[in-house]
């Protein structure tokens, strides 16, 4: 049992942040959490809640990826249907370029065609929006071998 428990630990340590990503502002949930006001401030609190990262986005490539070359493509996985806004990606000491998004319907799986990118470290953001209108962004760091 004790040589198991560190193997579990770590196991799980290296997969939290695949499942977690950096969302900065979030539409994702139908209600506001108990005593927030709709609007600003009810995404004021998602951000200051740990237990909202349960339903949180995933992205291929997924955040502190380390890839074996260029990645085809950015893809993210929603909760509930979202549209695609913008995608940015950033290499280190250099300016964004942004990346053609093409209009799609929503859905929980969006995606969009990345160029390719040359070894190095990479910062990719995101914004996508719900059919409320609320707008959901993040950011995924990663490194292309």
């Amino acid at each position: 049992m004790r040589k198991i428990m560190p193997t579990v630990a770590m196991t799980l340590a290296l997969m939290v942040p695949t499942f977690a990503q950096a969302v900065e502002a979030c539409c994702c949930c139908e209600q506001d959490p108990p005593g927030a006001q709709a609007g600003h401030d009810a995404h004021d609190a998602h951000a200051a809640d740990p237990d909202h990262a349960a339903h949180d986005v995933v992205t291929s490539p997924a955040d502190g990826a380390m890839t074996d070359g260029s990645p085809d493509w950015f893809t993210a996985t929603f909760p509930h249907a979202m549209t695609l806004k913008t995608v940015t990606v950033t290499a280190e000491g250099r300016d964004a370029v942004a990346v053609p998004v093409a209009a799609a319907a929503a859905t929980t799986r969006v995606s969009a065609d990345l160029p390719t990118l040359a070894p190095g470290n990479y910062v990719l953001n995101w914004t996508a929006e719900g059919a409320d209108g609320h707008e959901m962004t993040g950011a995924v760091r990663f490194m292309v071998h």
